[in-house]
């Protein structure tokens, strides 16, 4: 442990705090507007102190408009970086479950690193919010990023949240250990490439579980397949634990490890197999993130082609993408009117003992019924929002 650590930035959102060990606890904050807000600020500097034990240190803090959970994540990750038995803040914010098959149109990404950009994430609209660890992250910033990412769970009420941890055989297990504390709704496990590797986690997770008193079960998991060996287990990787709810698909770190291009006619095999494998394990398929922020013409189109090959919803880089992707899984005025049409005439066959009928030439089969069955719900779904 160094005598001295230094955290967070002077970027708009977060702070600089520098903490020193010391003889005594002593706080010094600078802030842009000291008449309104340097008593606020004492308090959670030192709320935050009292809550890992009230340490010996110094703490200066540069404050540049930070949220009281960036102040409290800042604080805590300097305080532990100088002082190695401080017991890390137990914050603790049970949130209730959601459902299996919750409607997953967007996950939404945000770095865990950035305060900036976590701002009001809850607020863009998407289906469930994941925050990362991993990719985003420089390894200098893993050990502060997972404690903000801590704060910011316990802080924000979010419809649906997830956080991506970094593979369990480097940093995850420590990612795991501060943001379970907040019992975010579920995990995002990348690289997942066997059966293996998810029921490693959901072993993990149900210690963890236990030992925090969260519902035995109730964090889900989001395996996300990035690599040709992935893709090849899909089936392995989506049957292999109750907790697995839905699959991701990452084609950039998939077209890097099989040296393809990324185009359509290249992906098509990954994405089919995972669409399949997660169709029989009865489990949701989410795709990969469109890179072009400024291009909505290509995000539709990409979304239109994926929604085709039976995927359920799209990763998002940016909130901007948010409504185009959704407007693409709306089901129009047309389509519902047809699924209407179609359950009405085959619940009325049933009833008359009718075995087939048609409307407009084309057999009502179980599957057009199904099919029609789906859509009421996606647009019942809808007019809720967030459910």
């Amino acid at each position: 442990m160094s005598e001295q650590f230094v955290v967070g930035s002077a970027s708009k959102g977060d702070c600089i705090v520098q903490v020193t060990r010391s003889s005594k606890t002593a706080v010094k904050i600078e802030t842009g507007n000291e008449a309104l807000f340097i008593e606020g600020l004492h308090a959670v500097v030192e709320e935050t102190l009292a809550a890992l034990g009230s340490p010996k240190v110094s703490v200066d803090v540069e404050e540049r408009g930070a949220l009281d959970y960036v102040i409290r994540a800042r604080v805590e990750a300097a305080v532990r970086s100088v002082l190695s038995d401080v017991v890390p803040w137990k914050t603790g914010a049970m949130r209730p479950g959601n459902a299996r098959d919750r409607l997953r149109r967007t996950r939404l990404y945000a770095p865990g690193n950035n305060p900036r950009l976590l701002v009001g994430m809850e607020l863009h609209g998407a289906d469930c919010v994941l925050l990362d660890l991993e990719d985003s992250v420089l390894l200098a910033e893993k050990f502060a990023a997972r404690i903000l990412v801590k704060h910011l769970l316990a802080a924000v009420d979010f419809p649906e949240v997830w956080v991506r941890i970094n593979p369990l055989a480097t940093y995850g297990r420590d990612d795991l250990a501060e943001v379970m504390l907040p019992a975010p709704h579920g995990i995002c496990l990348p690289k997942a490439e066997s059966a293996a590797d998810v029921v490693e986690l959901a072993d993990e997770l149900t210690r963890l579980e236990k030992d925090l008193g969260i519902d035995p079960g109730s964090t889900f998991i989001m395996p996300i397949i990035e690599t040709g060996k992935g893709v090849l287990h899909a089936e392995q990787v989506a049957s292999a634990s109750e907790r697995v709810v839905i699959i991701a698909f990452g084609a950039e770190d998939y077209t890097r490890d099989v040296g393809a291009r990324r185009t359509q006619d290249a992906l098509l095999y990954a994405r089919s197999r995972i669409v399949a494998a997660c169709a029989s394990a009865g489990i949701q398929a989410s795709d990969t993130v469109y890179a072009d922020v400024d291009d909505e013409a290509g995000l539709i189109a990409e979304t239109e082609h994926i929604r085709d090959l039976g995927f359920v919803g799209k990763g998002a880089i940016n909130p901007r993408q948010v409504e185009p992707i959704h407007s693409v899984f709306r089901p129009t005025d047309e389509e519902i009117d047809m699924a209407r049409k179609i359950i009405s005439i085959a619940q009325k066959a049933e009833k008359e003992g009718i075995g087939a009928v048609a409307i407009g030439g084309k057999m009502i089969d179980k599957p057009v019924f199904e099919r029609a069955v789906r859509t009421i719900a996606l647009a019942d779904l809808m007019k809720g929002g967030w459910r």
